[in-house]
């Protein structure tokens, strides 16, 4: 008896202790490893040095009033229906955004503000997307035979999975959190802007493509889908593709082209930096000239200002969806030169980075998104 009490006592205290991806592991190493080094699993302030120094400066951090749990930290369950504040445990520090809350994504609801995710109400039940096997339930199922003496399974003893689901497919199961986000004053503080165009890309198909390694360890299979989706970290060279950097020379100088194909704009977040560097390799030598930046700013009274505060745009140069944008350079080049270009960004301004007090170099460092020499 006494165990017992001492039991619902020690379950009263939890805070929804349950880790949702325990499960999740046993089944899908490889997938789950990729899981560690996404900023899905980052996306706590206890883990995004970026987000904690927005945090310590938002006013609402006085009454530890967090708002931003729906997209960072959805599966701290508690903190989301407003049972308790946030807090260091073990969900904020581990998986702030488990791969049930993905993949539970039934639907998404469009608002002005920001998109909703709705997600499932059924136990055990995720979507997910093949398109060998699009449209199909897959359901556990036991078949016994010769009286009970064997026993055939299929599907997964853990959760069902339903193939079915379009948003699975054309990208806009990320659109709940990555689409647009307006503050207080009605201003958009950022807009992923999509345009789908003729393009056949998506979310899914650029920043989660098919990579070697078995879907999980009861089903082998040749490939999965990347899971470790963050462009900040090894990615880049998976995204480069989608940034084509070509040149043409005149008389007067040269002209290079930057050729967006992706389906949004490239960078929107507020803190983000652009750039093209360009340098020429001449005998021997190398001759930086001059960086081109592409920013969005945004501010109050005609200065900049916080996300939350900010009520207009100061300046926007960034490059849209499926734009080529043309930079102008006025160095004649000689025959022989080597034009060497890269494109890329710091995932926060440095001058931003100063006034919000982050130090973390990976977060001020200038990561090459795709470069190209040319020979003249």
């Amino acid at each position: 008896m006494l165990k017992f009490i001492l039991f619902l006592l020690f379950a009263g205290t939890q805070t929804y202790a349950t880790l949702e991806n325990t499960t999740c592991k046993r089944c899908h190493p490889a997938i789950f490893a990729e899981y560690q080094h996404s900023m899905h699993a980052k996306s706590s302030i206890f883990k995004d040095p970026v987000h904690k120094a927005v945090w310590d400066k938002h006013p609402d951090k006085l009454q530890n009033n967090y708002k931003c749990a729906k997209c960072h930290t959805p599966s701290d369950h508690h903190l989301l229906s407003g049972k308790s504040k946030l807090a260091k445990n073990e969900i904020q520090q581990t998986e702030p955004i488990s791969c049930q809350q993905c993949h539970k994504i039934e639907s998404i609801e469009k608002h002005t503000k920001a998109n909703k995710n709705i997600l499932t109400k059924k136990e055990k039940y995720f979507y997910s997307a093949n398109k060998e096997l699009k449209g199909q339930k897959i359901i556990f199922k036991e078949t016994h035979h010769l009286f009970g003496l064997f026993t055939t399974a299929s599907g997964s003893p853990y959760h069902d999975i339903d193939y079915g689901n379009e948003n699975f497919y054309n990208g806009n199961m990320c659109m709940g959190c990555h689409s647009h986000k307006q503050n207080g004053n009605a201003f958009s503080v950022c807009d992923m802007e999509i345009k789908q165009g003729k393009s056949k890309e998506t979310c899914i198909s650029c920043h989660m493509p098919q990579v070697k390694g078995s879907l999980a360890n009861q089903k082998q299979s040749n490939t999965h889908a990347f899971h470790g989706h963050s462009i900040h970290n090894d990615t880049p060279t998976r995204l480069s593709r989608y940034i084509e950097l070509s040149i043409d020379k005149n008389k007067n100088g040269f002209v290079v082209n930057i050729q967006n194909k992706a389906i949004h704009t490239l960078f929107p977040q507020p803190l983000r930096l652009n750039q093209l560097k360009v340098s020429i390799e001449r005998e021997g030598k190398i001759i930086p000239l001059k960086t081109q930046s592409f920013i969005k700013i945004i501010g109050k009274d005609g200065k900049p200002a916080m996300p939350w505060l900010a009520n207009e745009v100061l300046k926007d140069t960034l490059i849209k969806a499926l734009e080529t944008r043309q930079v102008t350079y006025d160095t004649v080049l000689r025959q022989g030169d080597i034009v060497i270009l890269e494109f890329g960004y710091h995932l926060v301004n440095p001058k931003a980075a100063k006034k919000l007090g982050i130090t973390d170099e990976g977060a001020t460092k200038f990561i090459v998104l795709t470069k190209k020499r040319v020979k003249i």
